[in-house]
């Protein structure tokens, strides 16, 4: 938003002076992008593909008419100390790295489209961020945002219950009467949601008591409703760990404490594939645990790997492709790998398509940096709780890649709430480092 990076704007809420029009303007294009944004241009799909849409022509239209209203946006209203800020070099070379995958893709191509469409609608989200004039502003637009895609989905289980409602017919009836809204799976249903239960306590921490309860409650029920064990077992973890850290400790702790968190997932799910003693503590956890037959669909990927690790397949170029549906049916797989959206782990996926190089790039851009401008992020209210939400969603959807595929993943909803975050914090911290450089009035 234009007031992180142009400080010496007036913060007023209300929508007055010769600039009204313009305000009011610039906060329902910002409710439109977000809306746009978490509701998808193809809601009540049933069919879950991953990230194999990249070839449809709704995501195809929608997001590259949607990057295009954000960048005359951003030409028309965004201040240009904020349109540097989102120029950052680290990001820049991620880019780079993920559209030059398309070079030694089997299919450049395609491997070219996914990449310049993610690149649209990492765009798009600026936008979301940018175009509010000020806290106030950016608020009401996330609310509308939020409510716009919470009430559909809330819409589409009572009314079009064959649609929002999994009526069992995939995955041998396990997920039968799970909500999913108007969401193609109940896993994304029950990020998007989880995050969204967020949004309601920022809300509630800026005063909107009633707006953020009801969003805060309803988003709980629908993660419950999912039945999605992860997003409904990470939420009052994510919450409780930020909250307390965040009362007895520094910035620069609950920094480490979230690191730790990634790190300790990441040895507790993939690891687990990759060492003996790692599953044997796992067991020792929880015995039996296959991550619903998660491991030997990583085991698989990691096998055929092999040979790659520099370069990787290219983006979407390995699942659901010759490079897998060629090879031969494992017997002793729980789960056919020639029939799978994605490795069911998003940053197993970024390594798979990207290489080594890839991942590092991805680390770098979605975990180190984010957590460095935390720490930079502003003291005054605004700034913290607006911090606070960021990081929390983060966290989040970071924590839930470890056993679901949405990174950088264009057509999904959990990647936009994703950017959102990391582009958000660098907005907050861009703007605090720009203000403590001000010269003081004289």
């Amino acid at each position: 938003m234009n007031s992180i990076a142009a400080p010496n704007r007036t913060d007023g809420g209300a929508f007055t002076g010769p600039d009204a029009r313009i305000d009011l303007v610039r906060l329902l294009l910002a409710a439109a992008v977000i809306a746009a944004l978490v509701i998808t241009f193809t809601p009540f799909t049933v069919t879950f593909n991953g990230n194999t849409d990249n070839g449809n022509v709704i995501n195809q239209l929608g997001y590259s008419g949607l990057a295009a209203i954000v960048l005359a946006g951003h030409v028309l209203f965004t201040d240009r100390f904020v349109l540097m800020s989102l120029m950052r070099p680290t990001w820049m070379l991620m880019l780079g790295w993920l559209t030059a995958s398309a070079l030694w893709a089997p299919d450049p191509e395609n491997a070219f489209r996914s990449g310049l469409f993610t690149v649209l609608a990492m765009v798009s989200v600026s936008g979301f961020l940018c175009f509010p004039r000020n806290p106030r502003h950016f608020r009401i637009a996330l609310t509308i945002g939020v409510l716009a895609a919470v009430l559909l989905c809330y819409f589409g289980v009572i009314a079009l219950p064959g649609l929002a409602i999994d009526d069992g017919s995939d995955e041998g009836g396990a997920h039968l009467g799970m909500w999913r809204g108007i969401y193609s799976h109940k896993n994304i249903a029950g990020a998007v949601m989880g995050a969204f239960f967020f949004c309601g306590v920022y809300l509630w921490r800026c005063g909107d008591r009633m707006m953020g309860l009801a969003v805060a409650a309803l988003t709980a029920v629908f993660v419950l409703k999912t039945g999605s064990k992860t997003s409904t077992l990470l939420l009052p973890i994510v919450a409780i760990m930020i909250v307390f850290l965040r009362l007895i400790a520094g910035r620069r702790l609950l920094a480490i404490g979230i690191a730790a968190m990634l790190v300790v997932m990441g040895l507790l799910t993939v690891g687990t594939v990759l060492s003996p003693a790692l599953n044997d503590i796992l067991q020792a956890i929880v015995p039996g645990t296959t991550f619903t037959g998660r491991m030997d669909l990583w085991r698989f990927a990691l096998e055929v790997f092999r040979g790659h690790e520099w370069t990787g397949f290219g983006l979407n170029s390995f699942w659901q492709t010759p490079v897998v549906g060629g090879t031969e049916k494992n017997f002793e797989l729980s789960w056919d790998p020639r029939g799978s959206p994605n490795a069911h782990n998003g940053y197993l996926d970024l390594a798979i398509s990207l290489g080594w190089p890839g991942l590092g790039f991805a680390l770098l851009v979605l975990v180190v940096m984010p957590l460095l401008d935390y720490q930079k992020v502003g003291r005054d209210d605004e700034s913290r709780r607006l911090g606070d939400l960021f990081l929390m969603i983060l966290t989040y959807l970071l924590l839930g890649s470890f056993l679901e595929t949405f990174l950088f993943e264009r057509a999904n909803p959990i990647w936009m709430l994703v950017w959102m975050s990391v582009a958000g914090l660098r907005l907050l911290a861009a703007n605090n480092v720009r203000g403590a450089a001000a010269p003081a009035p004289d």
